[in-house]
């Protein structure tokens, strides 16, 4: 069959378009295909700096809890030193107090005369103490004062008490103080200090 120059030029034609197209495709295609590359690398690389971030993050989470329990234990070291500072002045007090009382009942004992007789005792008794200070306060009994009522107005007596039987008995040291008021030895001893403190502001 012979295949004039008419025939021949439409199918040609078709070829070439038909080539075209292909190119067309093949660079749409590779265009299609660099950004799904590039997303593939960038998501992996926003993978790899989520992964160090959540380590990181990780990490300083243990140095913070290592950072708390550090301050907790120096918290609690700080406390019980202070706790052990405090006893430790009570007890130095408290030794102080009972020297000074021995001390007294000492002299007392070395006041004895040859012939074996002790000496007069001029020593008033608690309750005599007690009932003169109440006097500058006439609604309140040496029950009140001993009582385990904490009112406003049996403060300040109780005080006043407190600081004048253990200033005139040298002889009773701060426990037994304590139990005649039927008080702690260390309320005492703070009731002496605020009497004090109150009378040096005067």
């Amino acid at each position: 069959m012979i295949v004039t120059a008419k025939e021949f030029e439409p199918q040609a034609g078709r070829a070439a378009q038909i080539s075209h197209y292909a190119e067309v495709r093949n660079r749409i295609a590779r265009l299609d295909a660099k950004p799904a590359a590039t997303a593939a690398k960038t998501a992996a690389s926003d993978a790899l700096i989520i992964g160090e971030l959540r380590e990181e993050n990780a990490g300083l989470k243990r140095d913070l809890a290592q950072a708390r329990n550090s301050l907790r234990f120096v918290a609690d070291r700080e406390r019980r030193h202070r706790e052990i500072d405090a006893r430790l002045q009570r007890l130095e007090l408290d030794l102080a107090d009972a020297r000074a009382r021995i001390l007294t009942q000492a002299e007392m004992l070395r006041s004895i005369d040859d012939d074996g007789d002790e000496p007069v005792d001029h020593r008033r008794s608690v309750p005599e103490i007690v009932a003169e200070v109440l006097q500058d306060y006439p609604d309140v009994t040496w029950e009140d004062i001993k009582g385990i009522r904490r009112t406003r107005n049996l403060i300040a007596p109780r005080h006043a008490c407190m600081k004048a039987v253990y200033e005139e008995r040298k002889d009773l040291s701060l426990p037994r103080i304590g139990r005649i008021f039927h008080r702690d030895h260390s309320t005492i001893l703070n009731s002496v200090q605020k009497t004090e403190a109150k009378r040096g502001e005067a």
